[in-house]
């Protein structure tokens, strides 16, 4: 492994030849600061970078129209379907959909068995989600607006603490935070495995081309 930031970044954005993150500063003043960068994985430097081109690679290339909708577009998290709409989904348990062209599909409230659920990760035309609470994946259908499928949860010790999803091709992978571990579940059959272990809560994965990354308490990692 080798580390690329040495802190923890407010949100981690997939970005051609890197990623794109938002992260906090501290002023003098005692005022807060969010700033933007990219960091680029073939030379190892992150740069500013400015909002506008934050906001496009969260929300698409309508992102003026949706963060007008929005108003906070720091505090959730985003998901593509394959025809350019955009999931938004926040903490709170807020789900919206907007079109590519920034129209909004869809507003909801989603939680699952009273549960919090967190980080959608888009698949086909449905979205699978965590239940950090619940020790569970779940898949929900935005057109049904209900729960298709979960995966662990009950006395099942399949997941522990499950704080996101990403998807990468047929496979899904699990940050477990209380676990320290990356778990995946293959589509093909729903098979849940082991990845990957660390010494420290682990909170996201994703990869840029062949390149895979972890963001841990002690920052962002490369594998």
């Amino acid at each position: 492994m080798r580390q690329v930031l040495n802190t923890q970044p407010l949100d981690v954005i997939p970005y051609q030849q890197g990623f794109i993150y938002s992260h906090k500063e501290y002023l003098a003043n005692g005022n807060i600061k969010v700033s933007f960068h990219f960091f680029d994985q073939e030379i190892h430097i992150s740069e500013p970078i400015v909002k506008s081109t934050y906001l496009q690679a969260k929300f698409g290339n309508s992102y003026r129209l949706i963060v007008e909708q929005l108003g906070d577009f720091i505090t959730c998290d985003t998901s593509f379907f394959h025809n350019g709409a955009v999931a938004v989904h926040y903490k709170t348990g807020k789900l919206s959909i907007f079109s590519a062209a920034g129209n909004l599909i869809l507003n909801s409230d989603l939680t699952y068995q009273d549960a919090v659920v967190e980080c959608p990760a888009v698949d086909e035309k449905n979205i699978w989600f965590v239940v950090p609470e619940g020790n569970a994946v779940i898949n929900y259908s935005p057109g049904e607006q209900s729960v298709l499928l979960r995966i662990g949860g009950g006395k099942s010790k399949a997941f522990d603490y499950p704080i996101s999803v990403t998807k990468v091709l047929g496979t899904l992978y699990i940050c477990n935070r209380n676990a320290h571990k990356i778990r995946t579940i293959k589509l093909e059959d729903y098979s849940v495995k082991d990845y990957r272990e660390f010494d420290e809560p682990v909170y996201q994965y994703f990869q840029v081309y062949d390149k895979e990354y972890v963001v841990l308490d002690s920052g962002v990692w490369r594998l």
